[in-house]
């Protein structure tokens, strides 16, 4: 889509978002309306056609998608390092992608053509189509086959002139919907509840994922896509525990515990909200918990696919278009985060934080740039200094 076209879209968007606006303004009390409108604007993005943000195809030019699946020692590398996989009694599981939800659904190409339960290879026909639609209509409360995504990725850091191999496997766990965080408090929930199902706020969760690093052959980190932010751990290479819990209703992952948890979590990471997020201190009005109860350990079976295939890589949308902000199907799974940020040790090292609200905010207004929306280059290096401090220690 040539830049014209983006705009056109955009201006056609924001005509959407004003009549909703406006909708809700004559309808809801004014309590309702500051909280309900605030988390539409800034919950999680639905992303549709967001595969046509200006920065990915130069992205995909520098580091262009596989196509081919990983090879057998490869495979080798992603059996060893599978992360252990949790989630409370009774919630939902992964799901396989094509057999659970594409083929529980219609694709609609260009408003004229209607495909009934399609099939992998069509999809993927239409994977460069950005007006391509699909409309999940099955039951997502109806069990599936536990399918998770692997595929692994090379990439080079320097930093103070020594260049560092990392290799990344990231395992990408599917949903047919996902929903609004658990831990919302009780107005909040009740104004969201007027305008969507909080269980089923946009068809299909793809983006949930550990990426878990390897320098040397030894896991280093692990960093997790929770919301529309990436947060790193760093692993004790001598006994790293790669092992996560899936939060009720939103699908994100967090570090496995037995014990029921409380994470805060915000919709996008600023600096108004990183303490929060770091310390639990100072909760901004429109932000709340993940919860966690890893009392069951899930067993799935992984599944290898060429990174340029439609599950990654389709450019229109993969879930039912709602009228809301924030409730559209994204596209693939590789459209996780501004296009800045999508080389994976990027998110790596930006990912990681201390309990120093101060000194996050100060990095985060650094490295984004609010007034375009875009990430500053610069603005990683002291990241990266942050990052290569801990991963020393770690290795001393």
């Amino acid at each position: 889509m040539n830049n014209a076209g983006l705009r056109s879209k955009i201006l056609r968007l924001r005509s959407i978002v004003n009549t909703n606006l406006y909708y809700l303004r004559i309808t809801l009390s004014r309590p309702v309306i500051a909280l309900l409108l605030t988390t539409i604007l800034s919950s999680c993005s639905g992303g549709q056609n967001f595969s046509q943000f200006p920065g990915f195809a130069q992205h995909f030019a520098n580091y262009p998608p596989s196509d081919s699946p990983p090879t057998t020692a490869e495979v080798a590398i992603l059996q060893q390092y599978k992360p252990r996989i949790f989630a409370s009694e009774g919630q939902m599981q992964p799901v396989d992608f094509y057999k659970d939800y594409i083929a529980h659904g219609t694709l609609h190409v260009d408003g004229k053509k209607h495909y009934e339960k399609p099939t992998a290879a069509l999809l993927n026909q239409y994977r460069d189509d950005p007006n391509a639609l699909f409309e999940y209509k099955g039951d997502y409360n109806q069990p599936g086959t536990s399918v998770i995504y692997a595929r692994i990725d090379y990439e080079q850091i320097t930093h103070q002139n020594k260049k560092y191999d990392f290799t990344f496997l990231t395992y990408n766990l599917v949903f047919p919907v996902s929903g609004i965080l658990q831990g919302l408090g009780t107005l909040q929930s009740f104004g969201l509840a007027i305008v969507g199902n909080l269980s089923d706020w946009h068809q299909l969760d793809h983006y949930v994922n550990v990426s878990v690093v390897l320098l040397d052959s030894n896991p280093v980190a692990m960093t997790l896509q929770q919301h529309n932010y990436q947060t790193t751990y760093m692993l004790d290479p001598r006994s790293p525990e790669i092992a996560v819990d899936i939060a009720m209703r939103s699908n994100e992952l967090y570090p496995h515990s037995s014990n029921k948890e409380q994470h805060p979590a915000v919709s996008f990471l600023s600096a108004d909200n990183i303490e929060f997020l770091i310390s639990n201190k100072n909760k901004p009005m429109m932000a709340g918990y993940d919860i966690t109860h890893g009392a069951k350990e899930i067993n799935y079976e992984l599944m290898y696919l060429p990174q340029t295939d439609a599950f990654y890589q389709f450019k229109g949308s993969l879930g039912k278009n709602r009228l809301l902000p924030g409730r559209s199907g994204p596209p693939g799974a590789d459209y996780a985060t501004l296009p800045e940020l999508m080389p994976r040790h990027i998110r790596l090292i930006t990912g990681l934080r201390t309990d120093s609200a101060d000194t996050e905010i100060a990095l985060f207004n650094k490295l984004f740039d609010k007034k375009n929306f875009a990430i500053r280059p610069l603005g990683v290096n002291a990241y990266k200094d942050r990052f290569f401090s801990a991963l020393n220690k770690l290795q001393q």
